[in-house]
């Protein structure tokens, strides 16, 4: 398994070595999530309080007393503040900043700056920038770069693997958008397929030292950095009371993008839930929401395997959407004998009031036997790029400063629709 030489040699220039997340604990990072759906989307954080006045907190290490009440899982959570903005988990660089000073400082806060307003709740940091820097070098050198059979591009540097230990799939995720972002909300199109590279694993019982970290053909598996609910333990406290499942899982599997080279895509997983180790298919599945840098957000819950009717999204993937925007969705699994195997999933976004959705993103699973693998910080600059390309098309403020950096990038990818207003104006 041998990488494509020049860029993944630039990569390591500017993202430099990999740095070794602990895991998440309770006690000291609970608090540091400001909203309430992303708090109690997370194992061992509960949210005390009101959205706008409350706190989030450890299970276990603090009251709740009235008129103060808990909101253990995000549907109990009220809808956040109307002003709810969220912010990018991005800082200044540092003085001692190794990918700043190769990049240079105006380069280097252009490239977090455009990355931070594509991905408004994105943990944007120095690996970040500097892989995404060397994507972009790559794309300036190779307009024309290598495609797939169906005419899209190809990542630039990957490694081919082969399913060992873990079934591995190809989700190709279309995305479909109809309406551009309020208060404008004019008729437009705008579609593209990506494939996103994904592994399934069985979780643990719970999360220790030895089984934090499961390793596959297309990287690391992290349950405790990269995943909300990393265990059996975790999922049951959650919803094994009899408001939501009325049973402890017997297994759960996870359906998830893996963390490569210290990079990870993490727009979406999913979790499959049995109520017996021996039933053929699931009983129940829960969407795990996350960023183009990796860290997941938020978990919308199904007891059954039934469509999920209507969530609050509670946090904000791109700069188009509001923490209040409604998502809709679901999987369907393949007919029997092979009802243990996703067939598709699809999920909706629809404003506030709205009927019907303006944007729509379904994913069809292709389980395979080997593949090759994009480093993820590809995944994440083409996103950027898209998401450049549909902002400076609806005109919107940000787009000036995502133009400079990644809207021409977006030109040169392949799309079904490229973005368009549909009223000629």
């Amino acid at each position: 398994m041998k990488y494509r030489i020049g860029l993944i040699a630039g990569w390591w220039l500017l993202a430099g070595c990999q740095t070794t997340q602990a895991p998440f604990d309770p006690q000291a990072d609970c608090p540091k999530l400001a909203y309430c759906g992303q708090c109690a989307s997370r194992g061992g954080c509960s949210w005390c309080g009101d959205p706008s006045q409350g706190q989030c907190v450890a299970v276990g290490h603090a009251e709740c007393t009235a008129p103060k009440a808990w909101s253990k899982t995000p549907d109990r959570c009220p809808p956040p503040p109307e002003d709810a903005k969220g912010s990018a988990l991005a800082s200044p660089a540092s003085s001692d900043s190794h990918v700043a000073k190769d990049l240079g400082a105006q380069r280097y806060n252009a490239i977090r700056s455009a990355l931070t307003r594509a991905f408004p709740q994105a943990n944007v940091n120095d690996e970040v920038v500097g892989s995404v820097a060397a994507v972009l070098a790559h794309q300036r050198q190779n307009a024309k770069g290598p495609k797939d059979e169906r005419g899209r591009e190809v990542a630039p540097v990957h490694k081919h693997v082969k399913a060992k230990g873990h079934t591995l799939y190809l989700g190709d995720a279309t995305h479909h958008r109809v309406k551009s972002a309020p208060p404008a909300a004019r008729p437009m199109q705008s579609q593209f397929t990506l494939s996103l590279p994904m592994v399934r694993v069985t979780l643990p019982d719970a999360i220790d030292p030895a089984s934090t970290v499961i390793e596959t053909a297309i990287g690391d598996v992290d349950l405790s950095r990269d995943h909300l609910l990393g265990s059996v333990d975790l999922i049951a406290d959650k919803y094994s009371g009899k408001d939501y499942l009325g049973y402890r899982p017997a297994r759960v599997d996870l359906i998830t993008p893996a963390r490569l080279e210290g990079s990870r895509f993490g727009a979406i997983a999913v979790y499959l839930g049995y109520r017996s180790k021996a039933d053929r298919g699931p009983s129940f599945y829960m969407f795990e929401a996350g960023s183009a840098t990796g860290d997941a957000k938020m978990i919308y819950f199904s007891p059954s395997m039934a469509p999920i009717a209507s969530v609050t999204s509670y946090y904000l993937p791109t700069p188009f959407v509001t923490m209040r925007n409604i998502y809709s969705g679901g999987v369907t699994m393949k007919p029997a004998p092979n009802e243990d195997e996703p067939k598709s999933m699809i999920i909706r976004s629809t404003v506030p009031g709205d009927k019907d959705p303006y944007l729509t993103v379904t994913l069809d699973y292709r389980r395979v036997e080997e593949l090759d693998v994009p480093i993820p910080s590809h995944m994440t600059a083409d996103a950027g790029a898209r998401v450049a390309l549909i902002a400076k098309t609806m005109g919107l403020e940000n787009a000036v400063e995502l133009q400079s950096v990644l809207a021409e990038l977006g030109k040169s990818l392949s799309w079904e629709e490229v973005p368009r207003y549909m009223d000629g104006k």
